[in-house]
């Protein structure tokens, strides 16, 4: 776990779903870019920064296409 930073004091509920939620305004290639140029500068501290890994994980996941055995037994 990390440290205590005065500058970057720990995200609460509230803070993380309107971070969430830029993240989506955003979308996945923006927030993408962001995160591998500067995410300290653009999105926040290492907070943000894990974030926008989980949450680009997740897109990517949804995102993957189903294949097509799996479509098939779900319909049945």
């Amino acid at each position: 776990m990390r440290s205590m930073d005065p500058m970057n004091p720990p995200m609460n509920a509230m803070d993380r779903q309107r971070t969430l939620d830029y993240f989506e305004r955003l979308g996945r290639d923006k927030v993408r870019l962001y995160s591998a140029i500067d995410c300290d500068r653009y999105l926040g501290g290492w907070q943000v920064r894990e974030l926008a890994d989980q949450w680009l994980a997740e897109k990517a996941e949804e995102e993957r296409p189903v294949p097509l055995w799996r479509r098939i037994v779900r319909r049945r």
